[in-house]
């Protein structure tokens, strides 16, 4: 493999983006990657950050970019972890990016908070360095009120990113000192006790409330569906006709990552013998309705089942 084959591999990798280490590690010394960006080969995006050409800029890359600038050991935190994760809509949060690195940095546009993080506290989401889920509610506590932060809570435990365990440890390392306006997360934990069920997501309910004013066929919520190694658990299911129905939100579809796990998930669904089907906010309640009881129609027809 050539290298530049191994810059296209490695930018692949990273929203198209190779920092100017990755560049002399791959074999390109600064006089040749200064011809690169002289030939529009490569695109300077930060300093020590480069984008391969002809890739569009994108939230993530974006993000990513300023991860990279702020060195190692940086992660995307607080608002825009929180974003990352999904539990903030980046559509409605225009808020300048946040990072955390164990040195002070500057950068445009970019807050940046300086901390040693422990390794436990930090994770990658679709190949960017960010804090856990449940570092990202701790710091989140310092500027949110409980309300907000509890509603974060539930949204990261219906998506199972966050477990109360977890979020108690974390809580717990970073409760002595008096640094931190622990008081909202200390109210989120104290009323979710263990056996707390966050219940569905607002439009999830709305949505569930449909398919019974529609009459649909009983369908059981989040069937456990064991597929190989993985369990997935549709938000409607009509088990004995192997249907499987997901209400899909828009926002965690606003990732590369995302959208290709909705179609693996659908594929091998469907290798399983389900059919899937997907509806979004968007979907006109009719259209739901027609296509479920075209579908239970077949199905029944194909599984000789009486209506």
């Amino acid at each position: 493999m050539t290298a530049h084959e191994m810059l296209d591999r490695t930018g692949r990798r990273q929203f198209g983006l190779v920092t100017s280490g990755q560049l002399a590690q791959l074999g390109f010394s600064i006089r040749t990657t200064k011809r690169l960006i002289a030939a529009g080969r490569l695109v300077r995006v930060r300093r020590g950050v480069f984008r391969l050409c002809g890739v569009q800029p994108t939230w993530e890359s974006v993000a990513l970019a300023a991860v990279l600038a702020a060195g190692a050991g940086a992660v995307l935190s607080h608002r825009s972890a929180a974003v990352l994760w999904g539990l903030l809509d980046r559509h409605g949060d225009t808020g300048t990016l946040e990072v955390t690195a164990p040195r002070l940095c500057r950068l445009e546009g970019v807050t940046a908070h300086r901390q040693l993080l422990v390794p436990s506290e930090m994770t990658r989401r679709f190949a960017i360095p960010v804090t856990t889920a449940e570092r990202t509610l701790l710091d989140l506590a310092q500027s949110t009120p409980a309300t907000e932060l509890g509603r974060l809570c539930d949204e990261g435990l219906r998506r199972r990113i966050v477990t109360l365990g977890r979020l108690h440890a974390v809580v717990k390392t970073h409760s002595g000192g008096g640094r931190r306006r622990l008081e909202p997360i200390h109210t989120v934990l104290a009323q979710r006790i263990a056996g707390y069920d966050p219940g569905a997501n607002d439009w999830e309910r709305r949505m569930d409330r449909m398919w019974d004013r529609l009459g649909l066929p009983a369908a059981e919520r989040q069937y456990p569906i064991r597929v190989g190694r993985r369990t997935f658990r549709p938000d409607r299911a009509i088990v004995d006709l192997k249907i499987a129905i997901d209400w899909t939100g828009f926002d965690p579809h606003g990732l590369r990552g995302n959208f290709d796990s909705d179609s693996d998930r659908r594929a091998l669904l469907a290798a399983a013998g389900w059919y899937p089907l997907d509806f979004t906010s968007r979907s006109r309640p009719d259209l739901i309705c027609r296509t479920v009881l075209a579908v239970v129609a077949e199905r029944r027809e194909r599984f000789g089942r009486a209506s």
